[in-house]
Formats: structure tokens, sequence, C-alpha cells
């Protein structure tokens, strides 16, 4: 990875400023999303999405926070102090570290290991090998119920070879990704974190499956699935920090910070640096949201976001059309 100083990102080049855009439509683009542990192939065609509908932004911040929304009242003091905080953050160019995690080095590491027509598992397991809870996870799974076949696993190298790509996928985001969700002391966050952890979960395999229907590298989207909701992270530590912040919220906070938490994941892409896809990823997120960028990385992540929404949430609302994609 490299080591060079983070490069500033000037506010001006940021086109998401929610105030004076007449005629511009708000939408959300921080929907998490989804797909199984180890799921069958894709059925059919995925609705191709312009923009979730308001209610999907809201729907999804009152399912993390366990709040409802207000959609009668303006933007609170309280409120507007957390957006102006992301935005100078933002406009600082600075690096994000202190506000959203870095997953670590291994993961791209791992992801090249499993990459290309000629994966090298063996490359994989000397990999493993050096994080002795990763080494733990890995054994389980290949002799859980769903994956046994004949005699127990008890060496790193059989346990590779039986999960598999799809099974060590399923390794490196339990064991790589799932503690940055970790939410420490931080009470809004704990409240947020496992539906975070969950829609990451899903979708990053999801994000696998759909991306060679697009022409984009699996491996790339599952990254780019297993990271986009770390945005999220930062948002909420925001919240924390902001002593006159108070429940019930906002509807149109809940909208502008669906938006600024998608702001956060792109910009930590680019100062992550794990590689080109996701830098390019975050560049494009500066200039339109997830839901309206040409870039194929983006259709195939907003597809999963979309989908793995409605699975994960529609059928508790009770009313689907809030997660489902506008015409």
């Amino acid at each position: 990875m490299s080591d060079r100083k983070n490069p500033k990102l000037p506010f001006h080049w940021w086109p998401w400023r929610w105030h004076g855009r007449p005629g511009t439509r708000t939408a959300s683009a921080a929907d998490p999303a989804g797909a199984v542990a180890a799921p069958p192939a894709a059925s059919g065609p995925v609705d191709e999405p312009d923009a979730l509908t308001a209610p999907g932004a809201v729907a999804l911040f009152e399912h993390l926070t366990g709040c409802r929304c207000d959609a009668d009242k303006k933007l609170f003091p309280g409120e507007l102090g957390v957006l102006h905080r992301i935005e100078a953050l933002l406009e600082s160019g600075e690096s994000l570290a202190a506000w959203v995690p870095r997953p670590p080095n291994m993961l791209p590491r791992l992801l090249a290991c499993l990459h290309g027509t000629d994966p090298s598992l063996r490359e994989a397991a000397d990999l493993i090998r050096v994080d002795g809870a990763m080494v733990v996870e890995v054994v389980r799974l290949a002799n859980s119920a769903g994956m046994r076949h004949g005699d127990p696993v008890r060496g790193l190298d059989q346990a590779v070879v039986r999960l598999g790509i799809q099974g060590l996928l399923r390794v490196v985001g339990t064991s790589l990704a799932r503690p940055l969700f970790d939410a420490g002391r931080a009470p809004l966050l704990a409240r947020a974190a496992p539906t975070l952890w969950k829609l990451s979960e899903e979708k990053c395999l999801l994000c696998y499956q759909r991306a060679p229907a697009d022409e984009v590298d699996p491996f790339d989207a599952y990254l780019a699935g297993l990271t986009h909701n770390i945005g999220w992270i930062g948002a909420f530590r925001a919240m924390g920090q902001q002593t006159t912040l108070r429940a019930p919220y906002s509807a149109p906070f809940a909208e502008r910070l669906a938006r600024l938490a998608e702001l956060l994941f792109g910009a930590s892409a680019e100062q992550w640096q794990l590689n080109a896809a996701l830098g390019q990823l975050g560049r494009a997120l500066r200039a339109s949201p997830l839901a309206r960028s040409d870039l194929p990385l983006a259709r195939v992540l907003w597809r999963a976001d979309c989908e793995a929404m409605r699975k994960a949430f529609a059928p508790e609302s009770g009313d689907p059309s809030a997660f489902r994609p506008s015409a």
C-alpha cells in the first residue's frame, strides 16, 4: 500500500451542496444492500434504478436509529450542526481515519489471491495462516453442517480447499470487515452497527454475483459492497458528538445524512488506495450520487443496495414501495 499523503479533495469538487439547488431531486445513495451467505445464482434481471424515492433514505435511517422521522419538520439546529460538521470535514480534504475505519491491508491481498482464472488457494492459505482468529474461523466454517463432506478437516490447507472461493469470501468478510463495524462506546452507532453489518455482508456477495452481467470484475464489486456502508460509521460518529442533537429527527436530515454518508465512503475509498477500482468509484461519487452514476461498478453496487433494502426491510415496514427504485 502506498504511504503517500492523502491528496486533499477541494470542497468545490463536491457538487453535492444540498442548499440552493432548485430542480434537483434528493436522492439517497447510501442505502445498504444485499445477498446471502452462499446465495444461489442471481435469478432474472434487476430493475434498472434511477433513484430511490425519498422515503427510502428516511426509512433506512429509521431502521438504523430505531426512531421515526418527522416529515413535516424542518432541520433542527442540532441536525444542521451535524451536517455542517461532515461537510467541513469533506471540504478540508484531510484524512478521515478518525471517522471512518480503514479496511486492513490483508483484505485486498486475499482477494487478489482468489482473483482470475487461476486462483491460488495455497497463497490465500499462507496469508490466512498469520491471523490466528481467521484460521479458527476458516476451519470452523469448513466443518459446519453446510460444508462438511466426509471426515472433519483439521488443518488450514484442507479447510481452504473445502471452502473454495465462495466460502473463503464469507470468511474474508466476517474476519476482516466485521470488526470495522465495532461501535465501541458510541450508543447511536451501537444501535445501527448490527444492521449495517448484516446489509454489508449480504451486499458484497450479491455484488459478486451480479458483476459479470455488467462486465465488472466480481472481486472489485465484492470489495465495494463490503465497504460501502462504512461511510455511515462516520455519519453516526458525527451525530454522537453533537450534544444538541435530539430525536425525533426530521426527514430532511435523514435524506441529507444519507448522501453525506455516501460521500464519506467515497472520500475514504480514495484515501485507502486499496485498489484502483475502489478509488475510481470514490471519485465518481464526488461527481454524482451512486444512484445516478454511469460507472459500471456503481451501477452494480446500486442495484445490490436496492435489492437488499427491499429484501431486508420491506416485509417489516409493510411498504415495499418505500424501498423500490423510482422510475
